[in-house]
Order: C-alpha cells, then structure tokens, then sequence
C-alpha cells in the first residue's frame, strides 16, 4: 500500500530530526519518495519556532493501526514529549494518507483530517505526488493546492 507521511519538527536541529526519523522509517518501510524540506511559519499557535516539514511516501504491508504504533513510538524514541497540542515539538509524525483507504477511528483518521488546509503538508505532496487523489473528496493534490491558494488570496 502507498502511504503518505507528513514530518515536522520545530525545535532542536529541526533538519537532523527530520533526517534520523525518515532513516529510522526507511529501516522498517521502503521509501518510495521524499519532498523538500520546507520552512513554514507555525499555524495555531504561532508563538513559537518556525517548523521544517516534509513528507515521504513509503510502501506498507501493514494495517494502519500497526503503523500509527509504529510511528508513535519512534517519536518517544526520538525524545517527542506530547504536552501542548499544536505546540512546539522534536518531531512529529503523521499519516496523511493510507492507500485509498477511509478511517475514522477515536485514534486514527485517514485522510488526515486537516490536510488540505496546510500548505505545509500540500506543498510538500505537491511536489512528490501531484496526482494523487484523496478518497474522500476525489480532488488530486494539485487541485487542493490551488484551493487552499485561491483561499489565501482571498
């Protein structure tokens, strides 16, 4: 299954981070392909560092219940501490996108529920993956893109 996972980290030597985890994933998942890193002020709450985010595909023949516990252990691997939500953190690590598949569970939602309003997570999926579709709304990430632009120059 292709899966898509968005990447942050705004504290610490955000880019390092980001590298050990994408090493850390490769060692459990082939990477199929990776994005840029990008800068990106820090949405919700914006009194703190800027964030470095990216976003990686990888193959999984796991459930994605298997590959949330996955990803949220190596991010106490990691030293993530999970105190204010939106906060600043090491790293964070989230799965945007399952294969085509819909989940909504009290632990996991797939698609991620906030996606397509982050550029931080689109820009990225834009550059590794254009073409992809969300299963829920049928749209590829270009045209979100374009969306959440149009939005912002409203």
């Amino acid at each position: 299954m292709r899966v898509f996972i968005g990447l942050g980290s705004n504290l610490g030597d955000s880019e390092q981070n980001l590298k050990k985890a994408i090493q850390r994933i490769h060692h459990a998942y082939p990477i199929i392909a990776q994005s840029s890193i990008f800068l990106t002020k820090a949405q919700y709450i914006e009194d703190q560092p800027d964030f470095y985010n990216q976003v990686v595909e990888i193959y999984s023949e796991d459930d994605p219940q298997t590959l949330l516990a996955f990803l949220r252990d190596l991010e106490s691997l990691m030293g993530r501490q999970r105190t204010i939500k939106y906060g600043p953190r090491l790293i964070d690590l989230d799965i945007i996108f399952f294969g085509d598949l819909i989940v909504a569970s009290e632990t996991l939602q797939i698609p991620h529920p906030l996606f397509a309003e982050r550029d931080f997570v689109l820009r990225p999926l834009l550059q590794i993956a254009p073409d992809w579709l969300c299963p829920k709304s049928g749209q590829s990430i270009a045209a979100l893109n374009k969306n959440l632009e149009s939005l912002c120059l409203s």
